[in-house]
C-alpha cells in the first residue's frame, strides 16, 4: 500500500508536467488539419446530433418524462465519452511513445493521467454543448448541476486505473487494443445513454446496474436533468467506489510491476 501511495505522489510530484504534455497532445490530435481545434467542438457536436437524427427522427423515440430526448441522451453519452476515450487513447499510449518510455528518467505513469486530461478538455467542450442545448429547451441552471463535479471525478479514478491496467497490458499483447474496442461498444449498449433503466424488467435492472458506468450516467442525469443529490443513491454509489478503487489501485500496482520490463519489450 505504501508503494502504491508513493507511486500515487510521484504523479502529483509531476502535474505541470502533465498539463504541459495533455496541452501538447490536444494539438496534436488536430495537427495538420484546416479546421484544427474546431473539430474539438464540431466533432462531439455531429456525434449529439446523429444520434438524436436517428432515434428521434428516425425511430420516433419520445421524451423522457418531460425531458427531450436530445437532453436526456446528452447527459448520459457525454460521461460515456468522457470513460471511452480516456481508456482508448490510454491502451496504446505506452507502445506508441518508445522514446519517452526508454528514457529512465521519465514517469512513464503519468502518460495515462495525460490522456485523461486531454479527453477532460473535450469533455468540458461537451458540457458546454450540453449546457447551450439545456437552455435552448428552457431547462434552467440549479445548484444541483455542480454535482457532476463528484461523478466526474469518480469517472476518472475508474478510468485511471483501468487505463493503468489495459496500457500495461497492451506492450504484452497488442492485441489488447482491439479487444478494449470491442468491448467498450459492447458496454455501451448496456448502459442506459439511449436508453432508460425503466423499460428494463425489474427482475434484470439489478445485473444491470452492476455495471459501473450505470452510476456515473444517472448521475449526470441526476445533476442536470432530475436534480437528486448524489447521496440519494448511496447502496449504488457504494458500490461503484468498491469497485473503482480496486481497479484504481490494481491498475496502479499491475503497471507498477510490469513498468521494469517495458523497455526491453518495446
Amino acid at each position: 500500500m505504501r508503494s502504491l501511495y508513493n507511486f500515487l505522489k510521484h504523479v502529483h510530484f509531476h502535474r505541470a508536467m502533465i498539463l504541459t504534455m495533455a496541452l501538447r497532445e490536444m494539438q496534436n490530435r488536430y495537427a495538420g488539419t484546416l479546421a484544427g481545434f474546431v473539430w474539438s467542438v464540431v466533432n462531439p457536436l455531429l456525434m449529439i446530433a446523429i444520434y438524436w437524427f436517428v432515434f428521434s427522427v428516425g425511430f420516433k423515440v419520445q421524451p423522457m418524462g418531460n425531458v427531450p430526448f436530445i437532453v436526456v441522451f446528452a447527459c448520459g453519452l457525454i460521461p460515456w465519452q468522457m470513460f471511452n476515450d480516456t481508456l482508448m487513447s490510454n491502451v496504446g499510449t505506452i507502445v506508441g511513445n518508445p522514446h519517452l518510455v526508454k528514457k529512465m528518467v521519465f514517469p512513464t505513469e503519468i502518460l495515462a493521467v495525460v490522456n485523461l486530461i486531454a479527453s477532460l478538455i473535450s469533455h468540458i467542450i461537451m458540457l458546454i454543448i450540453l449546457f447551450i442545448i439545456m437552455t435552448y429547451y428552457g431547462i434552467s441552471f440549479s445548484f444541483y448541476n455542480f454535482q457532476f463535479l463528484y461523478y466526474l471525478f469518480a469517472v476518472s479514478v475508474f478510468a485511471l486505473g483501468l487505463s493503468w491496467f489495459f496500457s500495461a497490458l497492451n506492450v504484452f499483447y497488442r492485441d489488447v487494443g482491439q479487444i478494449l474496442s470491442v468491448g467498450l461498444s459492447m458496454w455501451f449498449w448496456i448502459t442506459p445513454v439511449v436508453w432508460a433503466m425503466d423499460i428494463v424488467p425489474k427482475n434484470y435492472q439489478f445485473y444491470l446496474k452492476l455495471n459501473p458506468i450505470y452510476y456515473i450516467v444517472e448521475g449526470y442525469k441526476s445533476s442536470f436533468i432530475y436534480h437528486e443529490y448524489f447521496w440519494s443513491h448511496y447502496r449504488v454509489g457504494g458500490y461503484f467506489w468498491a469497485v473503482a478503487l480496486v481497479s484504481f489501485a490494481a491498475g496502479g500496482f499491475i503497471f507498477k510491476k510490469l513498468k521494469p520490463e517495458f523497455a526491453d519489450i518495446l
